[in-house]
């Protein structure tokens, strides 16, 4: 039986989407920890049938603030790069999931199952990766050991819910709206909204086209599989679907291989659950809500462009608040502090 320490572990950024879910991941791991929680301002949250006092972040720039073993901040880069600095002065190990460290040099950055031996003791932060970025390594990690991986082109189609809380309640409220009226064309719909609809991923789009997501992608996908020549381009979007991202991926490999061997080597990867067949049976975006902390991945199939052996295309979904967020973030953790639930846990 693991004996598991007294914790005190800090949810910055609890009332969003990403931080109810690592409430509840939270009392998965280290049942008997002390949560403490802060969000942009004091307020009360209900969830999972209690009411939670919230306390604005602020209070964590005073002098009697909590210290405490671990914080999980799920805030804008903003909120990350004014109070992680404080929140490691305070004692905690934090793992950050903003885009405020992930480029930086001296921060690991870290998918759990992949490259879990960055996250040492003499670590105490790690940045979290990107929520499309989670399940591409995920999946391309273990083809990228048997087999060499050396390009891959991919096409997200990433649910609204990825945008936050807002954006998600607007999208739900401009759905029950538009959906009740019988207009085949769907104009009562607004052509720049999410409901109904599918629009370039809205993040800042750099000189050379591409957006802040894509670029996410592309670079954080390096550094995760230590592969920094790696020929890898992505196109981003968003549609209106609740929960539930989407990735078409085509891929290069060093060596031939058939199907069958690509089926074999994903079969047995942690966190990933293979749909085998190319007519992708069971592989949509909702269907990863039934399996919150794994990327379903299928619909593998011989690029027809290549007739070398070695080029493929998969289909990759995942929860994107939980997988995609919040349990890789626990996951992450765990290296620091062993989780009662395995499932939860990473050597």
């Amino acid at each position: 039986m693991v004996l598991l320490p007294a914790m005190r572990i800090c949810i910055l950024g609890a009332t969003g989407l990403v931080g109810r879910e690592s409430i509840d991941l939270v009392h998965r791991a280290w049942p008997k920890a002390e949560l403490t929680l802060f969000a942009s301002r004091d307020q009360t949250l209900e969830h999972a049938g209690r009411s939670w006092a919230v306390a604005g972040a602020q209070a964590l720039e005073q002098a009697d603030a909590p210290r405490g073993d671990l914080a999980l901040v799920a805030l804008d880069d903003d909120y990350s790069a004014r109070y992680v600095p404080r929140l490691l002065e305070l004692g905690y190990r934090v793992v950050d999931k903003s885009n405020t460290y992930r480029g930086d040099p001296a921060v690991p950055l870290v998918t759990a199952a992949v490259n879990s031996h960055r996250v040492v003791d003499a670590e105490k932060l790690v940045a979290n990766p990107n929520c499309t970025t989670i399940p591409f390594a995920l999946t391309m990690a273990p083809l990228l050991r048997r087999f060499g991986l050396t390009s891959a082109t991919v096409s997200t189609y990433q649910a609204v819910s990825g945008a936050g809380i807002a954006p998600l309640d607007e999208f739900l409220a401009d759905s029950k709206r538009g959906y009740a009226e019988a207009d085949r064309l769907g104009r009562p719909f607004a052509p720049t909204k999410y409901a109904a609809n599918v629009v370039p991923h809205a993040g800042k789009t750099d000189d050379g086209g591409f957006s802040a997501e894509e670029r996410k992608l592309m670079f954080e996908s390096k550094k995760i599989l230590e592969l920094p020549d790696f020929a890898i381009s992505a196109q981003c979007c968003r549609v209106g679907v609740a929960v539930g991202h989407y990735l078409n991926v085509w891929f290069t490999l060093r060596d031939a291989v058939s199907v069958a061997q690509i089926e074999a080597e994903l079969a047995d990867a942690r966190f990933v659950k293979l749909l085998p067949g190319a007519a992708g049976d069971g592989l949509s975006a909702l269907a990863c809500i039934a399996e919150r902390d794994s990327a379903l991945a299928g619909r593998i199939r011989a690029d027809p462009r290549d007739n070398s052996g070695r080029s493929y295309c998969i289909t990759i979904v995942r929860d994107n608040l939980r997988l995609g967020a919040a349990t890789n973030a626990v996951r992450i953790a765990s290296r620091w502090f062993p989780s009662a639930d395995p499932e939860l846990q990473v050597e």
